[in-house]
């Protein structure tokens, strides 16, 4: 026996407590762009928001006040902002660097290394931080790391313009080795950096390059030899290979194997 058109459609509309028809794409929608932004606001660092007055008398509202039980009509104006909400530009997100103040490094640096190379890259590099005896703006990681990772590009055939070198740290230390604290704090600035790129490809290197990207606590020799997400809020995730950094092989040649290993799977994806 064949179902009535009406029960068909009555059966795909819910009815909200005021008997008015909700939308259940709009509603998926919002589920979404909801669920989204609140994984955006967990990999920038934001772990709670303030119980303010405004904050409390929105959660009281009830679902029909709120408009829930108007259709939301998904222009493809609209549709195209949902996909892809405005990202900061490099250039606002150095600004920013350059005027941080939100760590102890702030007091004890000896400069601060913006992130280089070609602004829609094949492949963005994160390292940890750099580590200088004589500042220059033009290290990326440490004089020696620098050829070392120009060196490793070569090998699996990318050029300058088709990288991006950045490192979790922007400022370069003084005396101290950055510590958990600052990377956390400096987070904010690399996901902006990461937004304003939107690479498909993610080499994290160190340590610190893989907790922070990744929120995980396991060691990097875990980690490393296989892909992980990195989750953008409106689209695709990227994909993050962790391995050693530079300055851990220099230190350890004998792991070099197991970095070119980690190098070829990103080949592969080219």
């Amino acid at each position: 026996m064949r179902t009535p058109l009406s029960a068909k459609k009555n059966q795909q509309t819910r009815q909200s407590g005021t008997g008015k028809p909700v939308d259940p794409a709009a509603l998926v929608l919002l589920s979404r762009q909801v669920r989204n932004l609140l994984r955006f606001h967990r990999q920038i660092g934001i772990e709670s928001y303030p119980s303010t007055a405004g904050l409390q008398n929105f959660l009281k509202r009830r679902p029909e006040s709120a408009g829930f039980h108007r259709p939301v009509q998904q222009t493809e104006t609209t549709a195209s902002l949902s996909r892809q909400p405005d990202a900061p530009s490099l250039d606002a997100v150095n600004r920013e660097i350059v005027d941080c103040t939100q760590c102890r490094l702030a007091d004890k640096r000896s400069g601060q290394i913006l992130g280089r190379g070609g602004e829609q890259p094949k492949l963005l590099v994160v390292g940890d931080w750099s580590g200088q005896e004589v500042f220059s703006d033009a290290v990326l990681f440490g004089r020696d790391e620098d050829v070392m990772l120009r060196k490793m590009m070569e090998a699996i055939g990318l050029a300058a313009e088709d990288i991006y070198v950045t490192n979790v740290i922007k400022c370069c230390p003084l005396d101290t080795s950055p510590n958990m604290t600052c990377a956390s704090r400096c987070f904010a600035h690399l996901s902006r950096e990461i937004a304003a790129l939107k690479p498909r490809l993610i080499l994290a290197m160190g340590e610190m390059a893989a907790s922070r990207l990744l929120a995980s606590s396991a060691p990097l020799v875990r980690l490393r030899g296989r892909f992980h997400a990195y989750r953008y809020p409106d689209s695709v995730p990227a994909k993050v290979m962790p391995t050693f950094h530079p300055r851990f092989l220099l230190a350890n040649p004998e792991m070099k194997k197991m970095v070119w290993m980690d190098l070829q799977m990103i080949q592969r994806q080219f």
